[in-house]
């Protein structure tokens, strides 16, 4: 069962809102403990949720990642957040919108924490090296027509232990910096980059952060792995690849490894 807390710490809607250019357009939930934000999302989305309603955690028991991973989201320690958007608020296009989360997220870290962000196409925030913030869209449809998106965005802020596999290839910002101005921070600069959202202009910055660019990667289609060297991002957030065969392919999805690495 999902709790309301209207004061959990450093997070509470009053302190988010005080960082809000634009805080009157915000309907902000903060909760203790919820499954997933994005699925508490969904379900006030199909309740008659607003656009920019926005779902707060400091925990999740059960947070969700790409490809059906899990995200690690221990109390205290993370922001775990969702958005709710919807047509009357611009571009409803997930790729688009992913691209402008992720680089409202390099931003908002840039400008807080003194830290120097890199994207792992696609969605994927890396600092010094690790893995740091994860960004999952998911997509709702009103009579099969797309009638929301939901952005989810999980940012270890402090998070010092991590299970299993995710030692080696996680990480944190390792800052002070209270979760309702990075929350903040963070909405604001997504509101900002929603209307570029499908131009050069973001595309341009998404290349400048990118990790990948310009890298070896390898990559597995159809139960085959191929090896080639990441060359270009185009218009629609795709990654352009030129693979050791000399063949040039896009790639619209999927998860590419960099060099040796497998990050998860």
């Amino acid at each position: 069962m999902e709790k309301l807390n209207r004061n959990i710490l450093d997070l509470s809607p009053e302190k988010i809102r005080s960082h809000l250019g634009n805080p009157e357009n915000f309907d902000i939930y903060v909760l203790d403990t919820v499954d997933s934000t994005n699925s508490y999302a969904k379900n006030l989305a199909q309740n008659g949720a607003k656009n920019n309603t926005v779902v707060i955690a400091n925990h999740q028991t059960a947070g969700r990642g790409r490809l059906g991973r899990t995200f690690y989201s221990p109390a205290q320690t993370g922001l775990y957040m969702s958005i709710l958007l919807c047509p009357e608020g611009g571009i409803l296009e997930p790729a688009a919108l992913t691209i402008a989360a992720a680089v409202a997220v390099c931003r908002s870290i840039s400008t807080l924490c003194d830290k120097k962000p890199q994207i792992k196409w696609v969605n994927d925030i890396f600092v010094d090296g690790k893995k740091t913030c994860g960004i999952l869209a998911e997509a709702g449809t009103d009579s099969g027509m797309l009638s929301y998106i939901i952005i989810g965005i999980g940012l270890n802020i402090s998070t010092e232990v991590f299970p299993g596999e995710l030692k080696s290839v996680a990480g944190s910002l390792n800052t002070t910096v209270n979760r309702s101005i990075i929350a903040g921070e963070i909405i604001n600069q997504l509101n900002t980059l929603r209307p570029l959202c499908g131009t050069q202009t973001l595309i341009d910055e998404y290349k400048s952060l990118s990790l990948v660019l310009g890298k070896k990667i390898s990559f597995t289609q159809k139960g085959e792995t191929h090896h080639g060297t990441a060359i270009d991002i185009n218009i629609e957030g795709n990654l352009i690849v030129r693979l050791d065969t000399q063949e040039t392919i896009i790639l619209k999805s999927g998860e590419i490894s960099l060099g040796s690495h497998n990050f998860i």
